[in-house]
């Protein structure tokens, strides 16, 4: 049987997909960069591969925060009922 994913669930496939590329793409830029001695675009370069991270982490933290959010029954989460949570 073939499950389904759920929108959230390819949504933040689909935003780690497209963070992988474009960091290997603005890797390869760097490398270009470099190779030519042409260094002046390092911080431009290296700036866009944060703010893709960043994008990522807010992304992620709303999926985790949703599924965390949804495995939970009768008020505790699926952990605690299992008794490995020890917080409580």
């Amino acid at each position: 049987m073939i499950k389904k994913w759920t929108v959230s669930k390819a949504i933040a496939l689909g935003i780690l997909a497209v963070d992988a590329s474009c960091t290997y793409v603005v890797l390869y830029f760097c490398y270009l960069a470099i190779c030519r001695q042409f260094a002046g675009t390092m911080p431009y370069l290296t700036t866009l591969i944060g703010a893709l991270q960043a994008s990522t982490a807010v992304v992620l933290t709303a999926y985790f925060g949703k599924s965390r959010a949804e495995n939970t029954r009768g008020g505790i989460t699926y952990d605690a009922a299992l008794g490995g949570d020890e917080s409580c």
